[in-house]
């Protein structure tokens, strides 16, 4: 199963991108492995007249076979965020990254230690993690004891003029920020069913 956004599929209800002519990319080692995604799919509500809410810009995707990767867990009780904790972001082509490139083409998402700030209606947050585009659908984790667990995917962010300047960001809520969408209500249940769904074929 993929975590992501709808906007990847969606723009407002139209559906632009069909999930089976979308591919999932990963490295086994230094062999690159690609594993096509099913026409299978669930996304939250759209309005025709809304053209992205944030708690409704998600999406659960399925794999047309298994990726020989170690998937992150769900937490099955209630999320609870807390302000100012430090999570873990994969971030897109970052800031400072953006046009570089690496000895295997396009520069990789990276790993972003970060916090949770600004916690409104508990269906979408926001936090210091720094991002460009390409980022949306990233997944941002919390450590639960040794488990790597989903809190939710970034699907947006503010940016004032002078948008992180070569890092020196400095986090101002609704001007400078990253925003997510949390997992929770239709999201989180959507991707325990798909879950159960697939483990009991």
């Amino acid at each position: 199963m993929i975590t992501t956004v709808a906007h990847a599929f969606r723009e407002i209800c139209k559906l632009r991108t069909p999930p089976d002519k979308c591919t999932f990319e990963y490295y086994l080692g230094a062999q690159m492995r690609t594993v096509p995604l099913s026409a299978t799919i669930w996304m939250g509500p759209c309005v025709d007249s809304a053209p992205r809410q944030g708690s409704a810009d998600w999406a659960v995707a399925k794999l047309a076979f298994p990726a020989d990767v170690t998937p992150y867990e769900i937490y099955e009780q209630p999320e609870i965020l807390v302000e100012l904790e430090r999570v873990l972001a994969v971030v897109g082509y970052d800031i400072e990254a953006t046009g570089k490139t690496d000895k295997d083409g396009p520069f990789n998402k990276t790993i972003q230690e970060c916090q949770i700030r600004d916690v409104r209606d508990w269906q979408t947050f926001e936090t210091n993690c720094e991002f460009e585009v390409g980022a949306s659908g990233s997944a941002l984790f919390r450590l639960w004891g040794r488990r790597m667990t989903l809190l939710g995917v970034v699907f947006g962010d503010y940016r004032d003029k002078e948008y992180c300047p070569r890092g020196g960001c400095e986090f101002k809520s609704r001007k400078w920020s990253s925003l997510f969408v949390t997992l929770k209500g239709e999201f989180k249940d959507s991707l325990l069913a798909a879950v159960r769904l697939s483990a009991a074929k």
